[in-house]
């Protein structure tokens, strides 16, 4: 069952803004050209130069990058599906993150003090003491929490209804878990062809600049694959074989250097984007004529981007 090999989690992170809407400005500005009071907002910038607080910024999005590489898309609100045999890669990457975090809240309240005095005679008139909130109210600005949820059944469903009713709901509940599932193999398969998509792009063009990402993308993409093919699709593991024994046994810097093993390799690569899309192709005409809303192979290719948050490839 689904609900023995994968879990749902979020990733919830907060960080101080250092933006104030100061409302005087915006009602002077309405006022000075007679405009309604609702017709704009002048929002300040509390701090300028504050690097402890961009490098906070940087650690955040370092963090909702490594969650999103190793989830699934599943829903609106956050939730991510996570593979059972990831879950304590999650879990322990997590709390070394969270140690670099607070290790980074308490090194940016150390020199709080010394970046408003910074900013003061660059805000001049608009410098405002109460926008800055005390050292221990704003520690409680910065955060970030791991949250886990088992994936839901149609069995754990249960509220006073009828018994058709209650079947109902439960057969709805079981069927927006299919989709997600769907959701999640789809964003597989995206990822899988944009990465190698993007190494026949770069090898075509023998003038670029190979980044050693090139390849390391690609291997680390099929290293992962297999753990988060939670739907046990044998053409995504089959693929993820195939690319890593015909496209990752050479260096980015192997390949800038031979052009025969480029030209080699490039072609490699754009047959197994063919293979890839051939597959997905089979698969569109194996769908039975009664389900005319399930997705087509352009969906897949096309439509499936929207459900990506963050780029497989550097």
């Amino acid at each position: 069952m689904i609900t023995e090999r994968a879990m749902l989690a979020a990733v919830h992170i907060s960080i101080w803004t250092a933006i104030k809407h100061d409302r005087k400005i915006s009602r002077d500005v309405a006022d000075q050209h007679g405009a309604h009071q609702g017709a704009g907002r002048y929002n300040k910038q509390l701090l300028r130069g504050a690097d402890k607080l961009d490098e906070l910024r940087t650690l955040a999005g370092q963090v909702r990058q490594y969650f999103y590489k190793i989830t699934l898309p599943w829903s609106d609100e956050g939730f991510r599906l996570l593979p059972s045999n990831l879950y304590f890669d999650l879990t322990a990457r997590m709390r070394e993150f969270e140690a670099s975090f607070e290790q980074g809240v308490e090194g940016f309240l150390q020199v709080y003090p010394q970046y408003i005095e910074q900013v003061r005679p660059e805000l001049n008139g608009l410098f405002r003491e109460e926008d800055y909130p005390a050292a221990d109210k704003l520690r409680k600005k910065f955060g970030v929490k791991l949250e886990i949820l088992p994936i839901p059944t149609g069995n754990d469903f249960r509220v006073q209804m009828s018994a058709e009713e209650q079947a109902r709901v439960a057969r709805e509940i079981d069927a927006n878990v299919r989709e997600s599932l769907t959701r999640g193999t789809e964003d597989l398969w995206k990822r899988l062809r944009d990465v190698v998509s993007h190494m026949v792009d770069r090898l075509n063009e023998p003038e670029s600049r190979f980044h050693a990402t090139m390849v390391t993308n690609v291997f680390d993409l099929v290293e992962l694959l297999p753990r988060l093919n939670v739907n046990n699709d044998a053409d995504l593991n089959r693929f993820a074989d195939q690319i890593r024994q015909r496209l990752c046994g050479f260096t980015a810097q192997d390949l800038k250097k031979h052009d025969l093993l480029r030209v080699a390799t490039a072609n490699d690569a754009a047959e197994i984007v063919a293979e890839i899309d051939s597959v997905l192709r089979d698969r569109e005409t194996a769908i039975p004529a009664e389900t005319p809303d399930a997705p087509t192979v352009d969906d897949i290719l096309s439509r499936m981007s929207a459900y990506m948050e963050a780029p497989a490839a550097a």
